[in-house]
């Protein structure tokens, strides 16, 4: 029987303990100051070394996708592991080169029966939810026809709002791709974000909120309409960017508030970080993918 390895980039934010319990291989997404790039996970383990070391050195850090060589380095560590098969699980197309990138390296990548790359639309644990539950069904003995017809499945239910202390990491980077109008130029103005997962998976402006307490409210607004249209079980992950407290705090009061919703913590890591600044919070929810499996 073939062994179908799962491939993420370090930007999706997986647990170490659940990549390694799922044996999921992981390209680490480089971060550049200047001249020097480090490596997510490896040199810059989360987004609160990230901002001392933004601190001490007195710049803003910029990020890189992954080089094809990275790619292809993971492939050759899953083909030695004795895979046979592979399906790449990059973040969103719209806000990275690396979905196009592993693409090239797949089609070019000798020694492996079927390399295959899927379009996330996502980030942080929108996208390692998909790279969990495609490594859940390739444990179960899936084929990679399986494990896609699943991800297009969980694709369509997915929705997320997240809200930043400072929209201009976004501007800066360029990675807000709409909305731009409603946000720009506020003081004191907390903007709530969203991504088209449906279409190309980029950044936009949909709300804006005066504290983080307006933000969630905002949130749980958008996460109502979304319940009262579905007919199936929903996961929702908490996901904090270098605030556990805050994020402990959301999730404690959502659970009170959706008894019947299953919750998950996670976290923005440092290669988001750099796009989303210090202090993010968010909301990703889609079908619960255990239902898909």
């Amino acid at each position: 029987m073939s062994k179908i390895a799962i491939i993420s980039d370090s930007a999706s934010a997986i647990p170490a303990t659940i990549r390694n319990r799922y044996h999921i291989f992981q390209v680490n997404d480089p971060i550049i100051f200047g001249e020097e790039v480090y490596k997510e996970t490896v040199d810059i383990h989360d987004l609160g070394e990230l901002v001392k070391m933004m601190k001490d050195k007195k710049m803003v850090a910029s990020t890189s996708q992954p080089a094809p060589g990275d790619w292809e380095e993971v492939l050759s560590v899953a083909k030695a592991s004795g895979y046979d098969k592979v399906l790449i699980i990059p973040i969103s197309s719209g806000i990275s080169g690396a979905y196009q990138t592993a693409n090239l390296v797949a089609e070019s990548y000798d020694g492996l029966s079927d390399v295959r790359v899927w379009d996330s639309k996502f980030a942080v644990m929108g996208s390692g939810m998909q790279s969990v539950m495609a490594a859940v069904m390739a444990e179960n003995g899936k084929t990679l026809d399986d494990i896609i017809t699943a991800l297009e499945t969980l694709q369509k239910t997915f929705d997320v709002r997240f809200v930043v202390n400072d929209i201009s990491h976004l501007q800066r980077t360029g990675r807000l791709s709409r909305g731009a109008a409603l946000v720009g130029g506020l003081l004191n103005i907390k903007p709530i974000l969203s991504m088209d997962i449906q279409d190309e998976g980029k950044i936009g402006a949909v709300g804006k909120a005066r504290k983080m307490s307006g933000a969630l409210k905002e949130i749980k607004t958008a996460l109502d309409q979304y319940l009262m249209q579905v007919d199936f079980p929903v996961r929702v992950i908490v996901v904090d960017g270098n605030d556990a407290k805050l994020g402990d705090k959301w999730l404690k009061e959502l659970q009170h508030d959706y008894p019947t919703v299953k919750f998950e913590r996670g976290v923005i890591g440092a290669y988001i970080g750099v796009h989303t600044g210090d202090g993010a919070m968010g909301l990703i929810w889609a079908r619960d993918w255990e239902t898909l499996i």
